[in-house]
């Protein structure tokens, strides 16, 4: 029905899709509408207006415009949060629209707009009453969560049922729409802990099933009180620091609140997309300045139905924004910035990330200073970013650590997401720097690392390390998971005994300050004094003396906040001592203690599936054993040796002053049909000989040259290309490394390009169109692209095309990755289809076990038998052996495809080794019939192996050796086959 002019158009409940296309706004509308929460609908002219019931003590204020030119629209305006973004409809502009729709006769006719309406003429009048009640709800909150922390701290949460969660759900929902931000999020953090314990779930890492974490309820407990106890003095007159104001309550920062930054040069170091739990999307690039060293953030924040419809922002990454300026917003480090001048944009050079080296802070000592510093503000976030010097990491069981050139050790995460990602970063590279956020995990200052600058054979590089956000870190360890953990990363015996006394009194606050006693206390107290805390020893023996359990509640956070710098210095740095230490050389930046022993490749295999070994020991184990072979064992092993791509680096150095040899071996290997990584391989040892020079050098590199340009294998011609860009960067090799940076530069800009589309495109088509052009490129500088990819997407789509970008490009960094997927086959299928299918294209011979258990288990074993067939040579012994131990798989189509597709001869060697092996065995009879069978597949396999059957036992006595001889016989057509 059409409007009048200045009128609102009529429209049905069918139509509300054309005006409200985001479907999960119209849902919540429409509930708000059915339950009653919107009153006093009224209209005036054009405009639409009611007020909406929230969560405050004083309702939103709703109003629509409605226009019919251009075309037919709606415009809501509200005063809930949502109108920060200026969206067309929040729930409540929804729930009025539905009104209208449903019900129009319920609406008001107005001679002039409600009193306090958006757009309103009275607007200006009600601004002051506005935040007269604005106040007054805050202070109200901060009184509410007052008497939580309270009540809890001195009953303890044994008394906590469901209702009271639901409570303090709630309430930390009020808290957001009254703007105290921090007191919202630590609420909600209160009640999903609380929840989950009611629940029994597994609290956290090291936490028996049901148990309350006690060091995580504490620090919120500490949280919640010292902010209630700041924003009480704010509101009772005390001015909030402007940065306390962004962290505590938040504010809509206007142009002239914000400070100028001018003449910035900066790097994008990090670049992230998240959601919060709240329903908000957050674009995020860091950035690092390089004529000061400080850190940079900008962001983007969004509403998740805004965020589809919105052109996200651009990442700046492979970029130098020189003389930028802009203006930063109140807060911590890294610096939110709002651009008003990206400046001169040119391509990141080796230059610039000289810059980034000059600026970082020189060892771990500082940064640990840093953090120190920052936490003295007990409303700092709980992470500072830093870019600090490092050459080494040392791996000690599951943790790492950062060491600079002083042998002293920041700890990394015990996170083995993050172990895969450095070792794609670092694998060919010399570390120089690490980038990221300092903060506490476990009591132990930890780095959470974002990207590292390294050094490799075209120069320095910034690599990306780690998905910002995507390192959502775990719980706090409790008890002896916590002990364990600190002493296997190296913390002093006084940082293990202050961190225990801190959990006990993280234990006392849970089960409430009532039950404190000098019981409890003196044990606690003695410690304190052992380690020399002695006023901490004095406050804590105190607090049993007052007699009533709230006035306990201030000073026993006060103590267990001091208590926590007091570690935080204690379990500073780690010293490393590299004399003991064992460089890992397919990772030269990375060291381990020093092995006592030469383990073979097998069992290291079954060391790391136990989880009882890292990938870089085991590297040290693979890299001696392989090492330990003379070289014409390793020049007749082309397979399996060459087809496992943690020998690549060894046979390559090996191989590297064999000349003509190592090159008639990379020959051998590069034209066999099946198995990429011993290609792979190949060109690497190829690369080697060219680099080591002599007169094998000129076939080398002729012969690589050929793959560049003709191999069918992307992967292959990627990595032949770079082994040439390598040659001829190397100081005797070409023109040098300035050269070959022009000769890639277009390239690597197109890589760069399509790297920003993937990561930070709104739809997942436009995703899978970069990735794809990305793909086609064939380009190993997309290799970081693709793994943030496959990590971090929230399409499963894009994923999956990830996984199978990285198996082209021949990346043997993800073949662990892909085992742990495909041996989670009982838990997601899809995620094992994808890893099957990966590691048959990959052709990693450390993939073929976990290929093999799955056919045996029958899982799909079409796709299984297709990818162990892509091993080639190095799959047929393996699966022979398999199907010798599990007869009734010969009974598969696939398992006989599998062996029909691999080349006659090296079937029927198989085969007859395993005859000769068994000549005189009694069993030789009973295994001939499968051994005929499987050579059936090829007709030069089954003449060879009825051959040696009839050779092996034509003289054994027994009606079984007979009849296999007769079996044999007519499968070389000398007895016809019966009909």
């Amino acid at each position: 029905m059409s409007a009048a002019p200045g009128d609102v158009k009529r429209i049905g409940a069918g139509e509300l899709r054309v005006f409200i296309q985001d479907a999960g706004e119209l849902k919540k509308g429409t509930l708000l509408y059915d339950g009653g929460q919107l009153l006093n609908l009224a209209r005036h002219e054009n405009k639409l207006f009611c007020d909406a019931k929230g969560s405050g003590a004083s309702p939103y204020k709703v109003s629509l415009v409605y226009s019919d030119a251009p075309a037919p629209a709606f415009k809501g305006r509200c005063s809930c949060p949502a109108r920060t973004f200026n969206t067309a409809f929040c729930k409540h502009a929804a729930a009025l629209l539905v009104a209208w729709a449903r019900a129009p006769e319920s609406f008001a006719v107005s001679e002039a707009p409600p009193p306090g309406a958006p757009g309103g003429d009275t607007a200006r009048k009600s601004v002051k009453k506005g935040s007269a009640n604005a106040q007054a709800m805050m202070k109200s909150g901060v009184e509410q969560v007052g008497t939580l922390v309270r009540e809890l701290g001195v009953s303890g949460v044994a008394t906590i049922g469901g209702d009271r969660i639901e409570q303090m759900e709630k309430l930390a929902e009020a808290l957001r729409e009254n703007r105290l931000r921090r007191l919202s999020a630590r609420t909600l953090d209160l009640a999903a802990l609380l929840r989950r314990q009611a629940a029994g779930g597994r609290q956290a890492r090291g936490a028996p099933r049901g148990a309350l974490p006690a060091v995580a309820y504490a620090n919120v407990m500490a949280d919640l009180l010292l902010t209630a106890r700041k924003l009480e003095k704010h509101l009772a007159g005390e001015p909030l620091d402007d940065r306390h104001v962004e962290e505590l309550v938040g504010k809509t920062w206007k142009a002239s609140d914000r400070k100028p930054a001018e003449g910035l040069t900066l790097i994008e170091y990090a670049f992230s997309t998240r959601t919060t739990s709240d329903d908000f999307v957050i674009r995020e690039s860091r950035f690092i300045d390089l004529e000061s060293g400080r850190h940079f953030s900008e962001k983007q924040i969004l509403p998740v139905f805004l965020a589809k419809r919105t052109d996200p922002k651009r990442s700046f990454a492979g970029e130098v924004l020189a003389g930028a300026r802009a203006t930063t917003y109140p807060g911590y480090p890294p610096l939110r910035v709002d651009f008003s001048d990206l400046g001169d944009k040119r391509p990141l050079d080796a230059g610039a990330l000289e810059s980034v080296l000059a600026r970082a802070l020189p060892d771990v000592g500082a940064a640990l200073a840093a953090l120190q510093e920052h936490r003295k503000d007990v409303f700092a976030p709980d992470l500072v970013p830093v870019a600090v010097l490092t050459d080494t990491l040392f791996a000690r069981g599951a943790r790492l650590a950062a060491v600079d050139d002083k042998g002293e050790a920041l700890h990394l995460p015990d996170d083995p997401a993050l172990e895969e990602r450095l070792a794609g970063s670092l694998r060919d590279a010399r570390l120089r720097a690490l980038l990221g956020d300092v903060g506490i995990d476990a009591a132990l200052p930890t780095l959470w690392p974002l990207a590292a600058v390294v050094e490799g054979p075209l120069g320095l590089e910034l690599r990306p390390v780690f998905e910002q956000g995507s390192a959502a870190r775990g719980g706090p360890l409790e008890g002896s998971a916590w002990n364990a953990a600190a002493r296997e990363a190296g913390a002093s015996p006084a940082a293990i005994a202050l961190g225990e006394v801190r959990e006990e009194l993280a234990e006392a606050l849970v089960t409430g300050l009532t039950g404190l006693s000098a019981r409890a206390t003196d044990p606690l107290a003695a410690r304190l004094r052992d380690l020399r805390l002695e006023k901490q020893a004095a406050l804590l023996q105190a607090l049993p003396q007052r007699p009533e359990p709230a006035d306990r509640l201030d000073d026993f956070i006060k103590l267990y906040q001091v208590l926590e710098m007091a570690l935080v210095r204690l379990a500073g740095a780690t010293q490393i001592d590299r004399a003991s230490t064992e460089r890992v050389p397919t990772y030269e930046s990375v060291a381990v203690a020093r092995p006592d022993e030469t383990l073979s490749p097998d069992e290291v295999a079954r060391r790391r599936a136990a989880g009882a070994m890292n990938r870089y020991v085991a590297a040290v184990h693979h890299a001696r054993y392989y090492a330990s072979l003379p070289a014409s064992e390793l020049v007749a092993s082309i397979f399996p040796i060459w087809a496992d791509g943690t020998a690549t680096p060894t046979i390559a150095r090996t191989f590297a002053p064999l000349g003509a040899e190592a090159i008639a071996a990379a020959e051998k290997a590069l034209t066999v049909k099946a198995g990429r990584v011993a290609k792979l391989t190949a060109v690497r040892v190829l690369q080697a000989v060219v680099l080591h020079g002599g007169p094998a050098r000129a076939e080398a590199t002729a012969m690589l040259g050929k793959v560049a340009e003709h191999a069918k294998d992307a992967g292959l011609r990627a990595l032949a290309r770079d082994a040439l860009d390598v040659i001829d960067a190397a100081p005797s090799g070409g023109p040098g490394n300035d050269a070959v940076r022009a000769r890639r530069a277009a390239r690597l800009g197109r890589v760069h390009e399509l790297a920003k589309t993937l990561g930070a495109a709104p739809t997942k088509e436009e995703r899978l169109e970069a990735l794809k052009a990305l793909s086609e490129l064939g380009d190993l500088a997309a290799l970081p692209a693709f793994r943030r990819a496959f990590y971090a997407d929230a399409s499963r789509e894009v994923r999956e095309e990830a996984a199978y970008a990285l198996a082209q490009l021949g990346d043997v960094e993800m073949v662990e990755t892909f085992v742990r997927m495909l041996a989670s086959r009982g838990v997601d299928e899809r995620e094992a289809k994808i890893a099957a299918y990966a590691l048959g294209f990959l052709g990693d011979v450390r993939g073929l076990s976990e290929l093999l258990s799955a056919y045996a288990d029958g899982y799909k074993p079409g796709i299984v038998a297709d990818a162990i067939r892509a091993f080639g040579p190095v799959a047929l012994t393996p699966l022979v052996d398999l199907i010798e131990a599990r007869p009734e798989l010969a009974k598969r189509a696939a398992a006989l495809d599998a062996l029909k597709k691999m080349d006659d001869t090296a079937v029927a060697a198989c085969l007859v080794e395993r005859i000769e092996a068994r000549r005189g065995d009694a069993d030789l009879a009973d295994k001939a019939p499968l051994y005929l069978k499987l050579a059936d597949v090829h007709a030069h396999s089954r003449r060879e192996v009825a051959t040696a059957l009839i050779s092996a036992l034509s003289s054994a006595p027994g009606k079984e050796a007979q009849a296999a001889v007769k079996a044999a016989q007519k499968a070389l057509g000398v007895v016809k086959r019966s009909k």
